[in-house]
């Protein structure tokens, strides 16, 4: 290469390169769509079967997060995600430092 010009092996080997970024990037496009598509689909599947999407949404947000914060985040919410589902009442006792008066 002298002064930036590229000679033919150099320019043929940039234009290889170039070409096998844009159909790797195409094909991972493609890729996202499609789970994209079955990810439409797995939700209407959830929704049919009686299930709230956001409440699951949620869960899967705090389950992929990371940290003790979100652990116990992630465990009330099952908590009453499963009362919900099951009818069961919670019964909350508040600490003598969490009452209020």
């Amino acid at each position: 290469m002298t002064d930036g010009i590229l000679d033919e092996d150099q320019r043929a080997n940039a234009n290889a390169k170039l070409t096998s970024y844009v159909e790797r990037l195409e094909r991972m496009l493609d890729e996202i769509d499609t789970l994209k598509d079955g990810l439409k689909d797995l939700k209407a599947e959830i929704k049919a079967d009686g299930y709230n999407i956001k409440a699951i949404d949620r869960v899967v947000a705090i389950r992929r997060s990371k940290g003790a914060a979100d652990k116990e985040a992630e465990l009330i919410n099952d908590v009453l995600l499963y009362a919900h589902a099951t009818g069961t009442p919670l019964d909350v006792e508040l600490g003598d430092e969490d009452r209020i008066g």
